[in-house]
This record gives C-alpha cells, structure tokens and sequence, in this order.
C-alpha cells in the first residue's frame, strides 16, 4: 500500500474505460447506465468474487459503486465526481468496481453488503472490510479527501465507530473525519442496535475541534433528535445553528442536511426564536445557489428552503419570484445538453417547481424531457405521482402502466411494476382480475425467481404482499393466486439460506412448514 501511495503523486492517466456490470454478466449499455465516453475510471472487468480475490493477493483496496441507470442521484455522481480528475486518480490506486442493480445476483450482493439504495458507494480494505461509505449531496473535494484518507487510514468503520463509543477523545482527527462523511442514513446498522444515536453524535460534535466536522456531527445530532416527538433545542443549540448559518463554508459543508431538511429541523427550534433562524436560513442558502463547489443541481437545491417558508400555510408564491424561477431553471436547462446529466438536473428541476406549487410547469418540463431521456420511464412515474395527486386517477393510471411496460432491466422493472399495481389497488381498487394477474406476471418475469428475495426486490416484494393482502380482506372472492406463486418460489429455495428465511416474512410459519 505504501507503494501504491506514493504513485499517486505521479498518475498519468492514459485513454478511457467504460464500465460494464462487475457480476460476471454483461448487460447492454442502456441497462448498464455506462459512464459517458470522456470519463476515464478504468473500471474491473470481472466478477465481484474475482474483484475481491484479487485484492487480496495484490494487497489493493476496492471501491464499490451500486447504481442503475434511472436514478437521478447515480447521474448525478457519474457526471460530477467521476469527472473529478483527481478523483480518477485516486481510484487507480483502488480495484474500482461497478455493479448494476439490474445484473445477475446483483441484488443478492446488495444484501450482502448491506445496501439498499441508489447510489451505494463503499471502500473496502484488501481484506474485505468496510472502510467508509460516501454519502450523496456533498461537493466534489470533499469526495476526494474522504477517499484519499480511506486509503491513508485504512483503518475499517467498525472499529473506527467502536472506538468512538468507548472514548471519542481518543479519537485521532483522521477517525473523525471519517465519521463525519460517513454515509450514515444508508447504513441504518453501522451502530449497534442498543446505541443512541443522539448521544453518539452529540458527543462526536462536542470532541472534534475543526469547525466543519463540528458542523457535520451536530446536523446529525439534529436530525437524530427528530426521532423525538415534539423535542425542541435549547438556546445554546439555537445560537450553534446560528453560528453554521453565518457562515458559507460552513452551510456548504452541510448542505446536504441544510438545503433539504428545513422544515424537519426547523420544528426542532423554540417558537419564539423559529422566525429569525428561518429567514437566516434561506437567505444563506439562496446565496449559495451559485456557489462554485456546487453542481448544477445542488446548485438548485438553494431554493428549497425559501420555497418551503414561502409556501407554507398554503401561501402562493408571487409572480416576480415564479417569473425568477422559470428564468433560472432556463438556463440550467439550456446549460444541460447531455441525456444522462439531464437525468439528475432536469429531477431538480421538476422538485423545485412542485414545491413551488407550479405544476403545470413541471408536468411541462417532464412530458418535453421523455423524447430526450435515457430513462424516460422514471420521468413517466413522476408524471403519474402527480396526476394521482390531483386526483386524475385515470391518467396517473396511464402513465404509471406506460412507465412499467417501457422499464428496461428485470429489477427495475419489478419495482416499476410493483408501484403500478400498488396504484391500482389505490386507485381502481375494483379492477380485481387485473390486478392480480398483474401481480402474478411480474413474478415470472424473472429467470432467477431466488432473486425476488434478495436486496430491493424483496422490500418490493413485501410491500406488495402486504397491501394485496390488505387489500383482499374485503375481497373474499378474489383468488390467492399471488399467495400461490410467491409459496412456489419460496418452495424452490434451499433451506437455510437467506432466500428461505426471507420467506418467513411472507408466508406464515403453518404455510412455510409445507413449502419449505
């Protein structure tokens, strides 16, 4: 690894390597979501058993990226962070792997990585184990220097956090800067069950000496304390806030507590102090939303939170501030020529209108952006979300049902089938036949059935599971042939395996003993 350090300082980057799936099988490129031709992360070619074996014997860590093609945040790295040059740099010091969620067992190796959503990206050390996660929303030097100490350190989270637990004074400021851009919330398990959170993070802000960790440890404190109905900050803990909010490089270092969570953490500040911390706060970020560290959507994200004191209480907005944004959201527009890219920003775009309440501009921004898309289908999706939120079932049905049948990749088109018929089961309730053989045509769209039990696809899976049986209870005549097909695949799993012991979730243990 010292070898491997030292290199750094002298990269030279030669050509340019599109990625395919790291799971021992190719998928096509539309399904595979591959970086544009210009990025140049030379990413391993074989399987993710491979990956691992040839870490270890060459003493080299591996950088994980799980990500599919539809998703605006995974667009959003491919076109940001995997443009960084330094970036690149860094990960050839890595065996950098990418895995599509749609490929061959891709789901089974998210459950055995623990990862659940788009995009996951996890450092590993040659052994095997958990350096960090990278969490989204951050700017793109601080992606750098949390990757670059991974490799500095590699020391694994696990007994970063334990130690941390113990005695945080002990902690060295490396460990804590690692905490601190720890991708927290897709890691629901990374603290032990027992631990509070609150506390662990109140103590980690209270530690670390550098303002921008102090800053990152107390956001997570807030949002921890969100857990508690009806908490409220003290006045020292306001005037904190406060203090963050005065400060650009502070608020930028949070942005992605500050921009996207100011409803939840406003409710948290005394009543009587809330109105002067909100004005500070939207003031602060909407001067960020041209700040350089930022990419265009992030960019974007600083107006969330003027959008969000302007609308509340059912207010409209003013024509002057609808005009400003429609002139803004322009130009990112005509800024954003590429379809991918386009993935990420045009998504912002279309929240920043809704939560503008102007929504015959943002059905306006979707419809145009399904002729140009890579992933029309999630675009369809939104458009159907907000038909049903106007109450125009029949067309939320439409575009929900278009979105299915044009998804491309079998997980993907489990999860943009399942939401179909849980719209249908809200929406056209009476619509028995087909809803369920709706149901039970998207379980056979698999040449894996095990692989409905693993990762996204079994939440899926349990989701639809529950609400058709909620949904059957007034339905006596309506046949369990969903219940049926599910015991099938269950019957088809090897006992003992993480397959067969996710059946137990779906099927009672009476009906599990004759099926397993």
């Amino acid at each position: 690894m010292k070898k491997l350090l030292l290199m750094f300082t002298c990269l030279v980057i030669v050509g340019c390597t599109e990625p395919e799936p790291s799971s021992g099988q190719k998928v096509s490129e539309r399904q595979a979501g591959k970086p544009a031709k210009d990025a140049a992360i030379s990413w391993y070619q074989g399987s993710i058993e491979s990956a691992f074996a040839e870490a270890a014997e060459q003493d080299r860590p591996i950088f994980l990226y799980w990500g599919a093609v539809w998703c605006p945040p995974c667009q959003e790295i491919r076109h940001t962070v995997f443009k960084s040059q330094e970036f690149i740099n860094l990960t050839t010091l890595f065996i950098p792997v990418y895995l599509d969620g749609d490929t061959e067992r891709a789901q089974t190796w998210g459950d055995r990585f623990g990862v659940m959503g788009y995009p996951t990206m996890i450092v590993f050390n040659p052994a095997g184990e958990e350096l960090t996660r990278l969490p989204g929303n951050i700017d793109i030097s601080r992606y750098n220097s949390v990757l670059e100490l991974s490799l500095n350190q590699m020391k694994p989270m696990s007994n970063i956090i334990m130690a941390a637990l113990a005695d945080p004074s002990q902690l060295s400021e490396a460990d804590f800067r690692q905490l601190a851009y720890y991708s927290w919330f897709q890691d629901v398990s990374a603290l032990p069950e027992d631990a509070d959170r609150e506390a662990f993070f109140h103590a980690l802000s209270g530690q670390v000496a550098d303002d921008e960790l102090s800053t990152r440890f107390f956001m997570l404190y807030l949002l921890a304390r969100l857990d508690q109905e009806g908490a409220v900050i003290s006045n020292d803990q306001v005037e904190r806030l406060q203090f963050i909010l005065a400060s650009d490089e502070l608020t930028l270092a949070a942005w992605d507590t500050l921009a996207y969570q100011c409803e939840e953490i406003l409710a948290l500040v005394p009543e009587g102090q809330r109105a002067v911390v909100a004005e500070q706060w939207w003031r602060r970020a909407f001067s960020l939303r041209f700040a350089e560290p930022l990419s265009k959507a992030e960019k974007l994200a600083g107006w969330f939170p003027r959008l969000y004191l302007l609308t509340k209480d059912g207010a409209t907005l003013g024509d002057d501030v609808r005009q400003q944004i429609k002139t803004e959201l322009a130009v990112v527009d005509r800024a954003t020529p590429d379809s991918f890219e386009r993935q990420s920003v045009v998504n912002q775009m279309g929240h920043v209108y809704r939560r503008a309440g102007m929504m015959e501009q943002a059905k306006s921004q979707l419809v145009s952006e399904l002729e140009r898309s890579a992933s029309p289908y999630y675009f369809m999706s939104t458009l159907g979300h907000i038909a049903e939120q106007e109450e125009g079932f029949a067309e939320a049905l439409t575009w929900r049902g278009k979105a299915y049948r044009t998804a491309v990749g079998e997980a993907t088109r489990f999860q943009w089938g399942t939401e179909y018929v849980l719209a249908m089961i809200r929406m056209a309730p009476e619509q028995e036949r087909q809803i369920v053989d709706q149901a039970v045509a998207l379980l056979k769209e698999f040449d894996d059935q095990g692989q409905l039990l693993a990762g996204r696809n079994f939440t899926r899976l349990r989701q639809l599971s529950d609400e058709l049986g909620k949904w059957r209870q007034s339905r006596p005549t309506v046949t369990p042939a969903f219940t049926a097909e599910v015991q099938a695949v269950c019957r088809a799993q090897d006992a003992g395996s993480r397959e067969a012991e996710n059946c137990r979730e779906l099927i009672s243990d009476s009906d599990l003993a004759a099926v397993i």
